[in-house]
């Protein structure tokens, strides 16, 4: 049976018509809503209000799930901190971490002969045409090896890499818009986005490569080798090429459900792998797992930390390296003069002797080294890490002043609050202090593995 044609990501023409009408329709859906709320009592107003959010929640959801690419990933990114949306954003976008539509088999069928030579029927063993995931970018399917390997096939979607072109795009360009029209404005140059752009850019770009992702998995596997408490998959280069990649089959749960199932010794066991190997990656390798969606952990059932999906990795210089550990240190031992000489080398401050600028990044780094001040048990879930957010959000705001654009910072960042909320899921009361101390003391000592260049 043959593809439709019609069956691929939307090009960057109809993402943009697309979601500049969600926005139109979801801020007109606010706005008169509001004038109407005017003639209406109390209890009436409160429901109309909870309908508003419930709809606007859904054409969210919808229009990501359509667009899939970039798009989806900032659903799949804001559902992971569901707790700071409105509840019923929050419920109705963590539907967006568990799977999109996925496309026909046919269409994946045709995707797989045109990159490898073969139908899966021929080069498989068996091949399961029904998705067992489907993503922003891509779906996954289960198959076997003729040598009776168990294995899953990541296929990219026809058109994803121009959707996320096009989306880049448009971010670039929203990102020069900002700083022209508020920088200016204001004369504030730290209102300056387009370092968060280029950063959030090369590795959307590297999302749809997949022989960087080969890459990249092949270099965590040799970073964990020898680690029994973590399992990278391999990844079986015959059978992978420009849009399809085929890694082992891992057994077990996704972080998600292992989160919300077993007694508490177990969930504990989890929130310490998840930050062993957080720190294992930084201060080791120097290299970190970007992308801390749930589904890209897998619990094992020998209690092992399986990680998924290799499309954002983020590579460190050594430098920051080298300062960011000195950084965490130094806060952790209660060293100003070591926090600021270290921050000054991140770019964080450029003026240690300005009040407004240095209590700006103290408070932020307050906020990153939560459990770490005290020697002794903390839980995330009773120190809300989301109210935390609000009211750092709250405090820049009331400034009018921007924290400096750290591209290092960004991904970083990223996997740290995605922590925060498993942390809090897990319900766990560990001493993330001596957790994170073993890890700090010693430093950044230079790299366990050789990086080669990437020449895709």
């Amino acid at each position: 049976m043959a593809r439709d044609p019609e069956e691929k990501v939307p090009g960057r023409l109809m993402r943009t018509l697309k979601t500049g009408w969600l926005g139109s329709t979801v801020a007109s859906s606010y706005l008169g809503g509001k004038l109407l709320d005017k003639l209406r009592g109390e209890e009436p107003r409160a429901e109309a209000e909870l309908a508003r959010h419930l709809q606007n929640a859904k054409r969210i959801a919808t229009t990501m799930k359509e667009l899939r690419g970039p798009m989806m990933k900032v659903g799949q990114l804001l559902s992971t901190h569901a707790e700071a949306l409105p509840g019923e954003y929050g419920e109705v976008l963590r539907s967006l971490q568990s799977s999109a539509p996925p496309m026909k088999y046919e269409t994946i069928r045709d995707v797989i002969e045109m990159d490898l030579g073969g139908t899966p029927e021929s080069l498989f063993a068996s091949f399961d045409k029904t998705a067992m995931a489907a993503a922003s970018l891509g779906q996954v399917h289960r198959a076997r090896l003729k040598d009776g390997t168990d294995v899953v096939v990541k296929v990219q979607y026809p058109g994803a890499s121009a959707g996320v072109e096009g989306d880049l795009k448009n971010l670039k360009l929203g990102a020069q818009l900002v700083k022209t029209l508020l920088a200016d404005t204001v004369k504030n140059e730290r209102l300056d986005l387009t370092p968060v752009a280029d950063e959030i850019a090369e590795h959307l770009a590297q999302e749809t490569d997949y022989c960087r992702e080969a890459y990249n998995a092949q270099l965590m596997a040799k970073l964990f080798e020898g680690v029994d408490w973590v399992l990278i998959p391999r990844v079986h280069l015959a059978y992978s090429g420009l849009h399809t990649i085929t890694y082992d089959y891992l057994p077990g749960e996704d972080l998600g459900a292992a989160l919300a199932s077993g007694d508490q010794a177990r969930r504990d066991l989890i929130v310490t792998r998840l930050s062993d190997a957080f720190w294992f990656q930084m201060l080791k390798g120097g290299v970190l797992h970007a992308d801390p969606h749930p589904g890209n952990y897998r619990i094992l059932p020998d209690g092992r930390l399986g990680i998924l999906d290799y499309g954002c990795i983020k590579v460190f210089d050594e430098a920051f390296l080298t300062h960011f550990s000195a950084m965490v240190r130094a806060r952790m031992q209660g060293d100003d003069a070591a926090l600021d000489r270290a921050m000054i080398a991140l770019g964080l401050i450029e003026h240690a002797d300005d009040p407004d600028e240095r209590r700006d990044m103290l408070k932020i780094a307050d906020y990153f080294s939560m459990g770490l001040a005290e020697d002794a048990p903390f839980s995330f879930a009773d120190h809300s890490y989301v109210r935390g957010a609000k009211e750092l959000v709250l405090h820049f705001l009331q400034a009018r002043r921007v924290p400096p654009s750290q591209r290092n910072m960004i991904f970083m960042t990223r996997v740290v609050l995605g922590y925060y909320e498993y942390f809090s899921r897990a319900r766990s009361r560990l001493n993330y202090r001596a957790m994170v101390r073993k890890w700090v003391d010693p430093g950044f000592t230079g790299r366990a593995i050789v990086i080669p260049p990437y020449a895709g």
